[in-house]
Parts: C-alpha cells; structure tokens; sequence
C-alpha cells in the first residue's frame, strides 16, 4: 500500500503528527493533490516556528512561504532564546506580515525591537481576517505616542475577538486604547498594573468584553470608580497586589452578569497585611453584586501583621468560609496551608479543587479546610503543572494526601526525601527540570533515577549549585534520551575548556541542540560550536567579556569574525551578560 491510496482524511491526521519542515519537505509539489491538502493543514493548524532550527526556517522562509503564504490562518514566530533574532530574519527574507492575507491568529514572541515592532504593527492593519493577536514577552522602549499607537493599531483591528498582551514599556506607560473595537470579546493584558479609571477607558472602549484579565491595582487614592453597568462580561480574571473590600464591590457591582469570578491575590505589603477578605466579606460581595455567579475561585497569600496566636486566626479565618452559602449553596470549599515551623511565613488560602496552574512546596506545611474528611477528589491538584518542591530532606511533613499528576515544569531542591515520590506518583508529563542542589549527599543517585523516570523530559536546568560540589554533580554522567536543552548557568563557575569537552563528549552533551552557560574565554566557545555536533542555539557569559554600552562591542566582533558567516549573534536585549548565538 502506497500514501497515495490513503484517503484526504486519512492523510490530514498523519500532517498533523509531522513537523512543518517534514512536512513540506516530503509531500509539497508531489501533484495536485498533495498541496491541496497542506494547504488545507495550514488553515486548520498553527504554523508554528519555535524551535527550530535556523537551517530549517531559511528553508522555509526561502522556498515554500513565499508560495503559500496567503493560505496560512495560524502563524507563530519568536525571538526567545531558544530561536533569537528569527523575526528579524523573517524580514531579511523580504517576507511581511501583510503577505499573510487570510491570517486568522498571529502570535510574536519576545520581540524586543522598537524599529521591528513598528513596522509590524503598521502591516497587521492589511490582516482583514485576523481574530486572534497575541504579543507575548515583549519588552519595548516606546513613549507614550508609540505605546498609544501600539494599542490602537490593534483595537483597530475590525475581526479581531481575542487578544493577549503581555508587553513591558521602558518608560510607565499603559495600554488603554483611544478608539472603539465593536469585536474584541477576550482580553488579557498582562505586566503592567492598571487602575481602575484606566480600566473604566478600557471598558468605553470594548464594548462587546465578556472575558477580561488584568493585573489590578485597587489604590485607595484612585477615586474613578467603573461608572456604568458593564452587562457583557461573563468571566473576569484579576490579579492584585493590594486588596480593600470597599474597592472591590465599587469595582464589581457594575458586572451583574458575572458568571465566572477567578481572583488571585498576592498581598505583602505592610500597609496591606490585615486587610484580608474573609468568608463573611465575600459573601457580603457575592450575594450583594454578583446574583449570577456560578464558578468562584480565588488564591490569596499573605501574612499577618500579628503573629501571636496564629492558628488561631487561621481557624478564624477558615470558620468564615464554613456557613450553609458556601458549603450546602454553592458547593465551595477552601483550604488554608502554611509553614508550621516559621511564624514570619506567608499563608495561602484558596478554593478547592486547586485551578491555579502553580504551586509552592517548599516548607514543613500544615494544612486546614472545609472540605469533608472523607472527600479526597479536591486533594488532586490537576490543575497545576509547575511545582516548586524546596524541603530539606529532615523536615516534617504533616501528613496530607495532595498528589501532583500533570506536572510539565518541575523546580526540586536535593536531596529529597521519600515524600517527594509520593508527592508526585509519575512523571510521564514532565517537559523542563530546575534543580538546584544543598549538598551532594545521594545526589547523582537521585537524580539519575527520577531522569530515569521522564520519558517527555525536554529541558534540564542547574539553578543554584555551589562550584564546592564539583566535579560530582556535573551533568557528564548522567543519562536521559529525550533532553534536547540544557541550561547550566545555575553554577556559581565558569567552565573551562577541559569541562566543555568533556560535555561535548558525554551523552546529554551529544544531543544536545540548545545550550546555556558560562564559560572562561572566547576561544572555548569555538570548541563547544565545533564539538557539540547537534547544538542549533547557545547562549554564553563570558567571564573576560568587557562589554560597556558606550564601547564598541568586542565579544560580538570577535564572534562575527571567528565564527561561520550563517550564525546569527547578538547580544541579549535585556540581559547584557547573555551573548545568543543561532547556529544552525
């Protein structure tokens, strides 16, 4: 049996497990046929160019993009670190956004470059098709005629309905927009805290808002209140630093529609620490402004100012969440955890089941909750898929039954101790690994047998490793064939040629495609390139690096001079010390 006998959709499915480059490679003008159903694939699925290989994307971007452009609906570029500069390469190609006619969603990443983001933001007016915008990781240095710019570029936008910003400015500025969209349903804005008079123009100027997230700052000197019943939104997500109950229902009572509320709130300022909402205050909230509310979650961490008696206020706290409308109305429970061992600590208080996507471990914890004894389902964190374990392996676990099934990201500190595998009973799912290390007391042991236990492991970082525990937790030895990513600038040390080859040599060095880390000099980043067979991206700090922003840079130079004429090297934006290199 040959391809050509299965059938369109038979075909379809197989596309969708073969990245874009095999893809196009091995099935694009074959016949008639074959295109016709890529093009068919690219309006259906993202053409997504996170990590790739620079080899891979000039390919496309030379021989394919050109022709099928104006059928892609999805497109994702990025320039962070695992593909730097790649937008700026797309343009080198003589490629523009404009050139996407029928783009549904487009997604840029970690663009850092005022001149590019400009240029950009003047073609997306031409996507007449678009409904999705996401600007994610992008730190700009705009003014405020260009940030203004920026957001109205996109409220502009006449299709769009969903649109994600998470974008920093040098100098203070917001993103308020100064025209109407009649289309955006979903925003989320994210790294620059907004007041509510801000809010308050944001909602003049969306309209049709059902599901809006934001960092919140509820200041009591901020006196514009939302003026007017905001009947479309449905879900609200908040994030706030400060908290005061008689802000929040001025800030709610205007939603009456309100059907899903999700709050997370991390409270620590010392003006702030008492003003903590209890059961009685968000009932009072709930039942007064919001008679629509089906789903309520909220996360608050905090402290308290007096720790005398601390339990104490906890029981306080938790009794408050115990009345017939939260438990036999609603059906909602919470859970309060804390470090029983320090009194100085944070405390977390939440809904149950968990639906936060993180968690900290990281302390001797005691847990209390209104949830029946009997009821074990909440104590199932799903939801979370980034944990932060940090426990010395001789601290006290009060017993408890949460178990982590869906992790992606994981952060440990070794040596653990045996409640760390009951913790989390598989690892099936893990992407990225953070460890960093006390002391090296069992440490290649453990480690080796939990990368024996990651079959989807992708990323490997070292967070924080004293260079005293060397050479015994250097990652020569270990093992795992799935990592394709190591990031080693957790070591307080800089690598010497000796070490770098002795990496290059070893397993995880061998497969290697993506590398951080520090070395001594210039000359040992040539044998890391020439040694490393697989390595597609490194990112360096140099130790003798002289970098001075009003020098010419001589580390850059050096490269560009040494180095094959295909890499792409640049200096990171943000972080000075980070030299980025695109190799293949």
């Amino acid at each position: 049996m040959n391809l050509e006998s299965f059938s369109n959709e038979l075909l379809l499915d197989l596309f969708e497990y073969l990245p874009v480059v095999y893809l196009l490679r091995a099935f694009y003008d074959l016949n008639f046929r074959f295109n016709n159903l890529i093009l068919i694939h690219f309006q259906r699925f993202d053409l997504n160019f996170r990590s790739i290989s620079q080899y891979d994307f000039n390919l496309i971007c030379r021989q394919y993009l050109p022709a099928i452009a104006d059928c892609i609906s999805f497109l994702t570029l990025s320039n962070d670190d695992d593909t730097p500069q790649q937008i700026d390469l797309f343009l080198e190609h003589g490629l523009t956004i404009s050139q996407f006619i029928n783009l549904k969603s487009l997604s840029l990443c970690d663009l850092c470059c005022d001149e590019i983001m400009i240029k950009l933001m003047l073609e997306w007016k031409y996507l007449v098709n678009l409904t999705h915008l996401t600007l994610a990781g992008c730190y700009l240095k705009f003014d405020q005629i260009n940030a203004q710019r920026l957001i109205d570029s996109i409220w502009n936008l006449s299709k769009l309905i969903y649109c994600y910003l998470n974008i920093s400015f040098d100098e203070n500025n917001i993103l308020v927009p100064t025209v109407m969209s009649s289309s955006l349903k979903y925003v989320f804005i994210w790294g620059i805290e907004h007041c509510q008079n801000e809010i308050n123009a944001l909602f003049k100027q969306t309209p049709c808002l059902q599901y809006f997230s934001i960092l919140l700052n509820i200041d009591s000197n901020d006196n514009n209140d939302v003026e007017y019943p905001f009947l479309s939104i449905t879900k609200l997500k908040l994030y706030l630093s400060r908290i005061q109950e008689d802000r929040i229902i001025k800030f709610l009572q205007n939603m009456p529609n309100l059907y899903q509320l999700i709050v997370d709130i991390c409270c620590l300022d010392q003006d702030y620490t008492n003003a903590i909402l209890n059961g009685y205050q968000w009932k009072k909230i709930i039942r007064n402004n919001l008679p629509n509310l089906h789903i309520f979650r909220f996360r608050m961490e905090f402290q308290l100012t007096n720790e005398n008696n601390r339990e104490q206020h906890i029981d306080e706290l938790i009794n408050s969440f115990q009345s017939s409308f939260w438990i036999k109305e609603h059906n909602w429970f919470i859970q309060c955890h804390w470090n029983s061992m320090n009194s100085s600590s944070s405390i977390y208080l939440y809904t149950l089941p968990y639906s936060f996507d993180d968690f900290n471990f990281n302390y001797s914890m005691k847990f209390k909750s209104t949830y029946p004894n009997n009821n074990n389902n909440y104590m199932h964190y799903n939801h979370v898929h980034s944990l932060k374990y940090d426990m010395s392996p001789i601290e006290e676990v009060f017993s408890s039954s949460i178990q982590f099934f869906n992790l992606q990201t994981l952060f440990v500190k070794f040596p653990v101790n045996d409640h760390f595998w009951s913790l989390i009973p598989k690892f099936n799912q893990l992407t990225s690994l953070i460890i960093s290390i006390n002391d090296d007391n069992n440490i290649q042991s453990q480690l080796q047998f939990l990368l024996d236990h990651t079959p989807c492991l992708y990323s490997l970082s070292f967070s924080s490793c004293s260079s005293s525990f060397l050479p015994q937790i250097l990652p020569f030895e270990f093992r795992n064939k799935s990592i394709r990513r190591l990031d080693l600038r957790g070591y307080d040390q800089y690598f010497n040629d000796e070490q770098c080859l002795i990496l290059s040599h070893s397993s995880l060095g061998i497969q290697c495609e993506i590398l951080f880390i520090k070395i001594q000099n210039y000359q040992i980043l040539l044998n890391i390139v020439n040694n490393m067979i697989n390595l597609r991206t490194l990112i360096i700090q140099c130790e003798n690096d002289k970098f001075n922003e009003t020098n010419n840079d001589e580390l850059i130079v050096w490269l560009k001079d040494h180095l094959p004429s295909t890499c792409i090297i640049s200096r990171d934006l943000i972080f000075y010390c980070d030299i980025r290199i695109w190799i293949r």
